[in-house]
């Protein structure tokens, strides 16, 4: 028995032994000293991080360390803003010392077109945003990450329609009937879609600012470039994130009209009797925009996994978005799955990557007219009315007035709602055919299907719905696109001399096709949109059907040279020959060159007062294609029906002139840029001057019948001129052991923005356009917009306010002294572009919290108030009115008129995003490696003298297409959306 239990006793010392053994290794203690590689210095308040954990510290102000290392743990990751980031094995020893070379600024790879380079080699305008610096929050769109975040990247939402796009402009107008929006590229696809990518799921977003970086892209890098990377597994263990929120969002501001006390005092006013007797009292006291507004709950869930080894990784993702909007029956709800994997094969010379996403989007679009009327519809009438006159309407109260609706009646009664379903797919295969060799293959393949489906009820007066007794369609589109790129890539060191050649081909199909019918006289609600043939209008030929389908080819050579000298001086020059099928005969070909040059003044000159200080000039020339295919052939289609032999025939008519002249926009850029750091890599920024000219510019003119076939022409004409100055700024004012600051400013300076020419031999849209009608009632020939040759884009033209005249009606100026006020009386009252963006974050960190504070502001900008035009005089006119405490006047009882009292000055500062956030400490060896729980919120307050709703810029107006709409910025139409303050609580989870 004794042996026995001295035996026992031996295994169960040893085995207490090793689990002490493994217990200390779990908790041992790693300390050390992090410095500078150069000098030895010590770096204050340098990261360090167990890599694949949440676990870390900072050091103090010796540059000293100390942390526990938990069991498993084999690497440390170590940052410090200004010095290139270090990983190193933490072996088995309890002191390591780590140094940190300087320089990660110009050391760090950056994405350019169809490759990388490191930051120093850079010649042209490229910055780099990365996932720890977008915004944060219920973002429900990646164009919001960046919002605010890079000088001259101008994105803009007015109000906060969950199902409403970012209008997306980079250093101003660019063009005129071309697309103004930065080209989009999405893991190397050409053209992919922002639907297809949960902003959970982007690890960067790089832009190319000016023509020199985007001429690589050449038919549509005129408007700049938005390269997006997604994120990629990492080698080593399984690891699962979660990042979940939930968000509750509330109406933020909304234009100031009558309550039903306030209606019920006008007939004591010293107005007209005629007046007076128009605002009639209908017993109730309702407040319109609370019955259509509700508190919009949002909830996002994203999930991922992933993992590798050193031949391959692979991550898997899941994201769930359903938010409802602060307007009733609005809301969008999607589902996004993504796979990405990278492999290596034949000695890692061989490289496979392949990316697939699959997102299905459920929208309710709701009517955003019920806005508008909750503003001018009768306070004191109730939502609904027993009385027999309203029975036809659902019992809903209604009166028969000019465009005048019960605005919960048209949310209730009628449906607006659609579905999306988004493909994106992509594989590429790198082959290293020397060592200095290297050929690539991709190709991608996305496909975007939408639907849309509407009803206007039988009881609805709202859409003609009772008068027509149901009124219903259904519409389809698609469109895919498929690319196949192939590209060489040689690069050699020669001494100090580096050399890179890239060479390409490119191509790209494009397919659109669609389908849509429209139906009305139906003998029951019950179908809604699902059952068009119950509809009795297609017995009578009164129902529409059409189709469509369309489509283009672009092809392209490439090639790129780039050569580095001694790390300091760096020559790039590039070319593109793209071909369009878009284009008219003898003009489908352009050629796209661009050059830079820089310098790294520290090292070439020997400057001992910065820490870096490159010059960059660079120029380039990018294109763009008009916005529809065919447009250079005469086109025929429907023109209508007509009754011939007992049927409904169609009968086709000229929709479009010939023009085989047609051809690429062209854009030429020069950009001069200095980026600089100062104080050890503490302050560091870029400024860059830029100069663009848009010639050849792709517009619509008219054109007179006879002898041309059709009213409108496409054709090449014009010039516009941009220029301006774009400033970074990033400090890193405080870095302690238990408390850091970080600050960034990205103030953008518009110089110009300058309509130089409207014409071209024959073709001319006349020296001046008069644009952008007020609208009905009464004003559907009064435009607000002068564009004109030599003159600013965005001018608002027209008569300047001055005051009421004793019998209530309208005073202007009399310009010209002829007693009478003309339209030659009429003149600048304003313009609708900022000439200054303003973007400004605050980043803390407070021992285990950190806090962010991001600003946002735009100024110089002006705004009309269509709302104001309308529903603010006291006139006979029914509606309610807006009563502003700057502009509502009792004395004035005249008709609406268009003037400069309704240009309102609309620069505004936001706090756009504030969020705060914990990292919980963790016990070594736990499961879960990170845990974060943070709360934000979005739209938390703006200073502004505008009086409307949102003071954001409106970059084109909304109701107008083409040239037209964007020539008229700054136009606050009746059909915005409300402005939404959001806060968000959420957590953060890895294991």
């Amino acid at each position: 028995m004794k042996l026995r239990v001295g035996y026992c006793s031996r295994w169960l010392l040893a085995a207490v032994a090793f689990l002490l053994c493994n217990f200390a290794f779990a908790q041992r203690t790693l300390s050390g000293k992090i410095t500078d590689k150069s000098n030895g210095e010590a770096l204050i308040g340098a990261n360090i991080l167990v890599v694949g954990t949440s676990t870390g510290t900072v050091t103090d102000f010796d540059g000293s360390y100390t942390l526990e290392v938990p069991a498993g743990a084999t690497e440390l990751e170590i940052s410090y803003t200004g010095y290139t980031t270090q990983r190193v094995t933490i072996g088995s020893a309890s002191t390591l010392d780590i140094t940190l070379a300087a320089g990660q600024l110009l050391d760090e790879v950056v994405v350019t077109g169809y490759g990388t380079a490191k930051a120093r080699e850079v010649t042209n305008a490229v910055v780099t945003v990365k996932a720890k610096d977008f915004n944060g929050g219920n973002v429900t769109s990646a164009a919001q990450l960046l919002q605010g975040k890079v000088a001259g990247l101008s994105i803009a939402r007015p109000g906060g329609n969950p199902n409403e796009g970012f209008t997306i402009r980079l250093r101003g107008l660019s063009t005129l009937g071309a697309n103004s929006s930065p080209l989009i590229v999405i893991d190397g696809i050409i053209g992919g879609s922002l639907d297809n990518v949960d902003p959970n799921d982007i690890e960067n977003i790089t832009v190319l600012k000016d023509a020199s970086a985007a001429a690589i892209y050449g038919a549509r890098g005129a408007a700049g470039v938005l390269l997006v990377t997604t994120k990629k597994g990492q080698t080593g263990k399984f690891t699962v994130d979660y990042n979940g929120f939930f968000s509750s969002g509330s109406r933020m501001r909304s234009l100031p009209v009558m309550t039903a006390d306030e209606w019920r005092e006008i007939p004591s006013l010293n107005i007209p009797a005629s007046v007076k007797s128009t605002y009639a009292d209908r017993g109730a006291s309702t407040d319109w925009v609370d019955a259509i507004s509700q508190n919009a709950i949002g909830q996002t869930h994203n999930l991922s996994m992933g993992g590798g080894t050193r031949d391959g990784n692979y991550r898997v993702s899941f994201n769930y978005r359903d938010n409802e909007g602060v307007l009733r029956t609005t809301g969008r709800e999607s589902l996004n799955g993504r796979f990405t994997f990278t492999q290596k094969a034949l000695d890692d010379r061989l490289r496979m990557t392949a990316n697939l996403s699959i997102t299905n989007t459920k929208a309710n679009y709701g009517f955003n007219d019920a806005a508008r009327y909750a503003l001018l519809f009768n306070p004191t009438a109730p939502i609904k009315s027993d009385a027999a006159a309203n029975a036809r309407y659902g019992g809903y109260y209604q009166e028969l007035l000019f465009d005048y609706f019960n605005p919960v009646a048209i949310l209730e009664q009628n449906t607006n709602e659609g579905e999306l379903n988004n493909f994106l797919g992509n594989l590429q295969v790198d082959f290293d055919l020397a060592k200095n060799l290297t050929i690539s293959g991709f190709y991608s393949r996305q496909r975007d299907n939408q639907f849309n489906g509407q009803y206007i009820s039988r009881q609805s007066l709202f859409g003609q719905g009772a008068d027509r007794k149901g009124v219903a369609s259904r519409n389809y589109g698609q469109q895919t696109t498929q690319q196949a790129t192939f590209t060489a890539t040689f690069a050699k060191e020669f001494g100090k001399l580096d050399l890179r050649i890239l060479a390409g081909y490119d191509y790209t199909s494009n397919d659109f096709q669609g389908t849509g019918s429209s139906a009305f006289n139906f003998l029951t609600d019950v179908f809604t949109y699902n059952n068009l043939g119950n509809a009795l209008s297609y017995s009578t030929g009164e129902s529409s059907a059409g189709s469509y389908r369309s489509g283009y080819q672009n092809v392209a050579t490439f090639a790129r040279l780039n050569l580095s000298f001694n790390d300091a001086y760096n020559f790039m020059v590039s070319v593109r020959r793209e071909g369009s099928s878009r284009f008219g005969e003898g003009n489908k070909y352009a050629v796209f060159p661009a050059f830079g040059l820089s310098a790294d003044l520290v090292k070439a000159m020997g400057l001992d007062f910065a820490d870096a200080l490159k010059l960059r000039v660079s120029y380039g020339v990018a294109g763009n294609l008009p916005g529809s295919s065919f447009l250079s052939l005469q086109r025929f289609g429907p023109q209508g029906r007509f009754f011939y032999n007992g049927a409904f025939v169609p009968s086709y008519g000229p929709v479009s002139n010939a023009n085989p002249d047609l051809q690429w926009e062209r854009q030429a850029e020069l950009n001069v840029g200095l980026d600089f750091s100062f104080m050890n890599y503490r302050l560091n920024g870029s400024l860059d001057f830029f100069n663009r000219t848009t010639s050849d510019l792709l517009a619509e003119v008219a054109v007179p019948v006879p002898p041309n076939l059709f009213p409108t022409t496409w054709v090449n004409l014009g010039e516009m001129q941009n220029t301006g100055l774009e400033l970074a700024l990033n400090y890193n004012a405080i870095k302690k052991q238990n408390f850091t600051y970080n600050l960034g400013l990205t103030p953008t300076f518009y110089l110009s923005n300058k309509l130089v020419s409207l014409s071209k031999g024959d073709f001319s849209f006349g020296k001046e356009l008069f644009l952008a009608n007020v609208g009905s009632p009464g004003l559907n020939g009064t435009p607000m917009i002068r564009a004109a040759e030599g003159g600013n884009i965005g001018d608002f033209w027209g008569p300047i306010y001055d005051g009421v005249n004793d019998n209530g009606t309208w005073k202007f100026k009399d310009l010209n002294g002829d007693g009478t006020i003309t339209r030659d009386d009429e003149t600048k009252i304003g313009n609708g572009l900022p000439n200054m963006e303003l973007g400004f974050s605050n980043n803390f960190t407070m021992g285990r919290f950190d806090l962010s504070v991001f600003f946002r502001g735009v100024f110089g900008h002006d705004m009309i108030n269509s709302y104001r035009i309308f529903y603010e005089t006291l006139n006979t006119l029914t509606w309610n009115r807006v009563k502003t405490d700057d502009y509502y006047n009792t004395k004035l009882t005249d008709g609406a008129k268009f003037s400069s009292y309704q240009v309102e000055k609309a620069s505004f500062l936001k706090l756009d995003n504030a969020s705060l956030g914990y990292n919980f400490n963790l016990k070594p060896g736990s499961s879960i490696t990170k845990l974060n729980a943070y709360v934000t919120g979005q739209n938390l307050f703006v200073l502004t003298k505008y009086s409307g709703s949102d003071p954001e810029m409106r970059l084109a107006d909304s109701e107008q297409g083409g040239a037209n709409a964007i020539l008229s910025p700054g136009i606050d139409r009746r059909n915005t959306y409300y402005m939404v303050r959001t806060v968000t609580f959420g957590v953060k989870v890895g294991f």
